[in-house]
């Protein structure tokens, strides 16, 4: 197992989650931050130990010692920040959603293609020991055929034009931001849906403020996915099957716990692993994909991360959500 030298570009709140998390994932190091506002990237340097400050993000793409780089911009930037990483043979991270829509996401995948550059979308709950569970509870039978899923993410943020939840430009919305956590989870066990009906309400920015999806089957499964940033949330969700029920406590997308039961039977606790940050998983999960030479993963692969833009691409259409350039 080789020891990698990681940069970030987008020195924000969820990159200093992840910087934290590097020393804990184990033959990592942090090389550099990239940023274009300096004394943020400073002060990036100094808490998490980067040894290389770069002004603009072509430079840490150009940088031989930089092994991976992990994307921590606004959704709105995704897209280009990757491309420049890929095209100079850089593995990349991409922080979720991976891009704007799909004809971004497969511009992205291409280009992992073309330069044999690893790329994968940073959907940290797939690597958690809660979802890893969840998928064993499922495929031993023990709660039998899945049929319907429901999940929830919803918080209270007021309306601020320019900020990042709320600016198209930016990728604003509650679809991209936190709903595709409940999307992730419908789509991971239960697969490509066969209809979807969308309803939303916008922002005045044209943001989705909040979002509902039913995803429905030719089989008789359904899933409902439900975000917004207009009020909080349960945060749970429940996986019920013809045989049984999984439900997840709140926050469900980031919790160490989940009931479990058969039909007609008490529910019983199952406690996993407790998550001391949570990014550790993925970037283990990238350790182990480069040191296999892969350009994708195995559990978070191309293939899905288009399916999810997609998706998220049919239910902005059907609510009314576009972006620029769209």
């Amino acid at each position: 197992m080789g020891q990698y030298t990681w940069g970030i570009i987008g020195p924000g709140k969820i990159a200093n989650k992840f910087a934290s998390a590097l020393p804990l994932a184990g033959n990592t190091r942090l090389g550099a931050i990239a940023s274009r506002d300096a004394v943020r990237a400073e002060a990036f340097a100094l808490a998490h130990g980067a040894e290389h400050i770069y002004d603009n993000y072509e430079a840490l793409a150009a940088d031989p010692a930089i092994d991976v780089v992990y994307i921590a911009t606004p959704h709105g930037f995704h897209a280009e920040h990757a491309l420049l990483c890929l095209q100079k043979g850089k593995a990349v991270l991409c922080e979720k959603p991976m891009a704007l829509n799909a004809r971004q996401v497969g511009e992205m995948t291409a280009a992992s293609v073309r330069h044999r550059a690893f790329l994968m979308e940073a959907m940290w709950t797939r690597f958690l020991p809660l979802m890893q569970q969840t998928t064993e509870l499922i495929s031993t039978g023990k709660i039998g055929t899945v049929k319907y899923i429901r999940a929830d993410f919803g918080f209270l943020s007021l309306f601020q034009p320019a900020s990042r939840l709320y600016d198209l430009r930016l990728g604003g919305g509650s679809l991209l931001d936190i709903g595709i956590y409940p999307l992730f989870l419908c789509l991971q066990l239960l697969g490509k849906p066969d209809s979807i009906r969308a309803a939303g309400h916008l922002a005045p920015s044209g943001a989705d403020e909040t979002c509902h999806a039913v995803l429905q089957y030719l089989d008789g499964r359904s899933a409902v996915v439900s975000s917004t940033l207009s009020c909080q949330t349960a945060l749970t969700a429940e996986i019920a099957g013809t045989e049984g029920m999984i439900r997840i406590p709140s926050p469900w997308y980031k919790n160490d716990r989940l009931l479990w039961n058969r039909s007609g039977e008490e529910a019983r606790t199952i406690q996993v692993e407790p998550m001391v940050n949570g990014f550790e998983y993925q970037i283990r999960e990238v350790t182990r994909c480069l040191d296999e030479g892969l350009i994708e993963s195995p559990s978070m692969p191309h293939a899905f991360s288009l399916l999810m833009a997609r998706t998220m691409d049919t239910i902005r259409q059907q609510i009314g959500v576009r972006y620029p350039g769209e």
